[in-house]
């Protein structure tokens, strides 16, 4: 049995348990190559872990919906509404290296396509400053706010909790309130000219905190092949294709 087993090499077992036969990991990585760019590689190293492989090569400069500049469609207002035919969204994504997953912050990287909406560089960094300064203080469970709100939760049956009195719900509402107040400013500073499409920040509550949506004018530029072919409707399957029929088969007679 065991000059069977050094015999096929190509079955042995590598040391990482989850891998299998060294035979089947050669497939599936080899499969890697089919998976859409933002899903990202599998995890296949011996230093992997769930943020993906850190080898996978970096997708920013290819046009499409990783893209920092991509306009999105609106998923925010009704699809007969006329802002999802006139507007777009600039997806900032969240930047994992500042606090981990401790507090959610976002990337400082600025989209030049909000410049010609009315969000300057100097602004888009005022507003990732002001957002990410308020959410890490808010979601440190380390805060001494946060741990005596989590201790007269306890004690008052989470009633404390239920009547939103806590640090944190407080000051999310004021951070929305923020938000606001600089939507409201720029619709302000757009209200002079006619037919000026304001640009808007989306919610946070909205959007999960996984990432924060400027609401811009359409830019009218050629959308990616992976979302031209698909909207919210559904997305555009192909035709199944017809048959094919041989020579000599009783269809060709």
């Amino acid at each position: 049995m065991s000059q069977m087993a050094n015999d096929d090499p190509a079955r042995s077992f590598s040391k990482d348990l989850e891998r299998g036969p060294s035979v089947l990991g050669h497939h599936r990585n080899g499969s890697n190559a089919s998976l859409p760019g933002g899903i990202g590689s599998a995890i296949s190293s011996s230093d992997s872990s769930i943020l993906g492989d850190p080898d996978q090569p970096d997708l920013g400069e290819e046009w499409g919906p990783q893209h920092p500049c991509y306009p999105h469609l609106n998923p925010h207002v009704p699809l007969n509404s006329p802002e999802y035919t006139s507007t777009r969204i600039i997806r900032i994504r969240r930047d994992w290296l500042i606090e981990g997953d401790l507090a959610p912050t976002f990337s400082n990287l600025y989209p030049e396509i909000l410049d010609p909406a009315g969000v300057s560089e100097q602004e888009f960094r005022r507003v990732i400053e002001k957002l990410n300064g308020e959410l890490i203080p808010i979601f440190n469970p380390y805060n001494w706010r946060n741990v005596l709100d989590g201790v007269l939760g306890l004690l008052t049956g989470w009633v404390w909790d239920d009547l939103g009195l806590t640090y944190a719900k407080t000051r999310l509402r004021s951070l929305e309130s923020w938000i606001d107040k600089w939507n409201i400013e720029m619709e302000k500073a757009a209200g002079s000219e006619e037919g000026v499409i304001a640009p808007r920040i989306i919610s946070l509550r909205r959007t999960g905190y996984m990432n924060l949506d400027f609401q811009i004018p359409d830019p009218e530029i050629a959308p990616a092949t992976s979302e031209a072919s698909g909207s919210r409707s559904g997305p555009n399957m192909p035709t199944e294709p017809n048959p094919a029929v041989l020579p000599d088969s009783p269809m060709g007679a």
